[in-house]
């Protein structure tokens, strides 16, 4: 058996070039007992690799590292993961795939178009709308922002996010002008290209999505007093330097920045990123919610159907809307999303060029929505929140969504299905009783509950694209979720309507006449390699 998984891991990867990620597997025990063996002998079999092994936590997860290879090919390192599992007994193991699932708009200076350029994406970006040139924070004004804040004041309640602390994954930040005298606390830098490991600033390097975390950290937590505010101007930031793109990100980076956050006593995460399914994610976010942090993320773009994290139940999804209190062109919709916010030209810094306009994306509406969140608990008291959630039976996260959802505004006309529950009413949420909505839909809760959220979430993406009858084929969900998800996305990525349809047969042919092989539904020549 050793030899066999050291051929098929071989055969996932390629020697590493220069800027490539080193190969990584997360490795997840049965049981912490049998973690050490387990590692023990998967380092000793794959040695002329030159693995290594990183321990991450207690419960002995840990991550198998070849530090000059690479991974070359998608269906192979799938592959090589089962045969990880059979050889060694660990209940799962996932490659870090790095893939590009969900675009987002440029932050800086137009270079050669590439997957993430405007032109390539048409009815997904807008252009700048110069009537909310006067208007620079009526993305505030449209969540009732400044409204809430007054509120907390009047009753001498702590306003404005104080005392909460908002952790972000992302590109990491810059020392933009518009984030001058921002609260940092227990920065990380997890992609090693620091000064220091607890360095988070973003170089700015081409490639990737340079400056999207100052853009998104300055409309959460940049003071009032600037030409952009956040909508939590008092809250202290954690930034994570996890990923270098939101179009080409690591979930298992993402979930070891989850962990940190959780670990450093972050109230809040707010995440502007997404992607595949990952049972490194899905973990992550589990402790997380129990922790009673509030965890929020991106519904997507341009991809149609709600991306990975905000897909997960443990994960309030944020989608996004315009100034006119319309669906912005690009956001993603469906079931799976809580709760909208501004997103079309929402006044942002931007860290390339030194200022500050209009950015679009529903990276913007989740960071306003973690700043909502942080004036939530701050009005409160966290101590408070997590009391009132104990009393009721409840998370934190799950009474903050029920909250959110049952104080939203709701425009005429609006697509609950797609949208959620309405756009958000910081005034309203601040006002409302923590019983508010208590009751309703249980129904339906205790239903979504009796089914593991992180197989569902993907057997209910492969139903949207693919049809009705696709959920009902014999598929271990939970096992293939990165692989087929990543497929299920790719189909749904924008493209001529003949495209789209050739690839959604094609993914519903794989699936039905490969259900339960370990390739299913993946693309026989994707390469995953920079």
């Amino acid at each position: 058996m050793p030899n066999s998984v050291e051929n098929l891991v071989a055969a996932a990867v390629a020697p590493r070039r220069s800027g490539d990620l080193p190969a990584r597997f997360a490795l997840f025990p049965s049981s912490p007992e049998a973690a050490a063996p387990a590692l023990a002998a998967l380092q000793r079999d794959l040695a002329a690799l030159g693995a290594q092994v990183e321990q991450r936590n207690a419960a002995g997860e840990a991550l198998l590292v070849l530090p000059e290879h690479r991974l070359a090919d998608a269906p192979a390192a799938f592959a090589a993961a089962d045969a990880i599992v059979d050889g060694y007994g660990f209940a799962v193991v996932e490659p870090e795939i790095i893939h590009a699932v969900m675009p987002v708009q440029r932050l800086g200076p137009e270079g050669p178009a590439d997957a993430e350029s405007a032109d390539l994406l048409p009815g997904c970006w807008v252009g700048e709308e110069g009537e909310l040139k006067s208007r620079k924070r009526w993305a505030l004004e449209a969540i009732t922002i400044p409204a809430a804040w007054a509120l907390a004041k009047a009753g001498n309640r702590p306003a404005q996010g104080q005392g909460i602390i908002i952790a972000q994954p992302d590109t990491g930040v810059t020392g933009h002008a518009e984030l001058i005298g921002i609260r940092i606390v227990k920065p990380l830098n997890l992609l090693g290209d620091g000064k220091t490991p607890t360095d988070p600033t973003d170089p700015l390097l081409p490639e990737g999505n340079p400056a999207h975390g100052t853009a998104t950290a300055s409309v959460a937590v940049s003071p009032e007093s600037l030409d952009v505010s956040g909508t939590a101007p008092a809250a202290s930031l954690m930034p994570i330097r996890a990923i270098q793109s939101v179009v080409r990100l690591s979930q298992v980076t993402t979930a070891q920045a989850i962990d940190h956050a959780v670990a450093n006593g972050a109230h809040v995460i707010t995440m502007s990123l997404g992607g595949i399914a990952s049972f490194s994610l899905w973990r992550a976010l589990g402790r997380a919610v129990a922790a009673d942090v509030i965890v929020l993320a991106a519904a997507g773009n341009c991809v149609s159907e709600v991306v990975w994290p905000a897909r997960y139940e443990d994960c309030i999804a944020v989608a996004g809307i315009d100034a006119h209190d319309r669906a912005w062109p690009g956001t993603c919709r469906g079931s799976a999303v809580d709760i909208s916010a501004p997103a079309q030209n929402v006044y942002r810094a931007a860290a390339q060029t030194g200022d500050a306009g209009q950015g679009q994306g529903t990276s913007f509406a989740v960071a306003l929505t973690a700043g909502v969140a942080a004036c939530w608990l701050a009005y409160h008291g966290r101590a408070t929140a997590v009391g009132e959630a104990r009393k009721r039976g409840e998370t934190v996260q799950a009474m903050f969504r029920r909250l959110l959802r049952m104080t939203a505004r709701v425009p005429a006309g609006w697509d609950s299905h797609g949208m959620g529950a309405g756009i958000i009413d910081a005034e309203a949420l601040l006002k409302a009783s923590f019983d508010d909505g208590l009751g309703e839909g249980a129904e339906e809760t205790a239903v979504a509950a009796a089914v593991p959220s992180r197989g569902a979430s993907v057997r209910d993406l492969a139903a949207s694209v693919l049809g009705p009858a696709a959920s009902a084929l014999p598929v271990d969900w939970s096992r293939r979720d990165a692989e087929v998800s990543l497929a299920l996305l790719t189909a749904t990525q924008p493209g001529t309507e003949s495209e789209a349809s050739d690839a959604s047969a094609a993914a519903a042919e794989r699936l039905q006449r490969r259900v339960g092989g370990r390739d299913i539904l993946m693309p026989h020549a994707m390469s995953i390699s920079k």
